[in-house]
């Protein structure tokens, strides 16, 4: 019988010392090497004769090259992918591969299935906001603007929207598992750890409780798929393609300001919690559907 996915934490040694060391040497790694790599980036916008300024009020940091500044904020989740493999490693003493599955190897083909699948839903949902809501979205598409982004997003997404996956979904998922046997437990409180980490977020600001829902929505949505499938791969495909997509289409007010080919000018923050609502429910109905083996943790 295939192992739980959530099981796969009484791999290795899990002495709670060892999740509290592994979480101050994963958080100091991240902070510390984002603020090397913020120096420079700000460094880099005096010498240019820019000002940079943090605005706390938006989230947002005005006075840098958008190029450099979405580089920068990609590049700085970096350290937490590689203190967080090497506290699995060395700390946990488990394999790497067992923060995604159960079987011996990574399946990158079901890492596309999902990044496909649901970028397909994300794509109808906007085709469907912009039938409903005329004007809504602008045609923004400047070649040489656009074009430049596109190395670092296709590079360094993949390593950001893996991390955070590899944290919440693979590394903290498993950890609370491990107090528990109700699998609704982990998946809800990493699931609110999840939103609170993006509570700073430009797109946070426009309507906190409405934003932090849609951060919350699509944490539970990937944790379920998670779950239910048994290995990590769909939800990193999944938020792959999700951030992905800002080189399609993308908010006025956003996190990474990357020109797109697309400007929603109106961020409306109820149409996204009841869209992403609707993508989860036909990707886990899909899922479901087309695997109707029994689900390992009861969900």
């Amino acid at each position: 019988m295939e192992t739980s996915f959530l099981d796969l934490a009484r791999q290795g040694k899990n002495d709670w010392w060892r999740y509290a060391l592994s979480t101050v040497v994963i958080l100091v790694s991240w902070l510390g090497g984002s603020v090397v790599l913020f120096i420079p980036m700000f460094a880099i916008s005096l010498m240019s004769g820019s000002r940079p300024v943090p605005n706390p009020e938006t989230g947002e940091i005005t006075g840098v090259d958008p190029l450099l500044l979405v580089t920068t904020l990609l590049l700085s989740f970096l350290p937490l992918l590689i203190s967080l493999l090497l506290a699995v490693r060395f700390i946990h003493q488990r394999s790497l591969t067992s923060l995604i599955t159960p079987l011996p190897r990574i399946d990158w083909k079901r890492m596309a299935i999902g990044f496909l699948a649901f970028g397909v839903l994300i794509g109808l949902a906007c085709i469907v906001e912009a039938f409903l809501f005329p004007g809504r979205y602008q045609f923004t598409f400047e070649p040489l603007e656009t074009l430049k982004f596109v190395p670092v997003i296709l590079l360094l997404i993949p390593f950001q929207a893996a991390s955070e996956e590899l944290v919440f979904r693979g590394y903290m998922l498993q950890g609370i598992g491990l107090l528990t046997r109700q699998a609704w437990i982990p998946v809800t409180i990493s699931s609110l750890l999840f939103m609170l980490l993006h509570i700073s977020n430009p797109e946070a600001q426009t309507n906190t409780v409405l934003a932090l829902a849609s951060y919350l929505v699509s944490a539970l949505i990937f944790a379920l798929v998670t779950i239910r499938d048994n290995r990590l791969e769909l939800a990193i495909g999944m938020h792959i393609a999700n951030n992905v997509f800002v080189l399609l289409v993308n908010n006025v007010v956003s996190t990474l300001p990357v020109p797109s080919v697309f400007t929603v000018m109106e961020l409306d923050v109820v149409y996204n919690l009841v869209s992403l609502i609707v993508i989860g429910v036909i990707f886990y109905v899909g899922l479901h559907l087309s695997d109707r083996k029994a689900d390992p943790a009861g969900i």
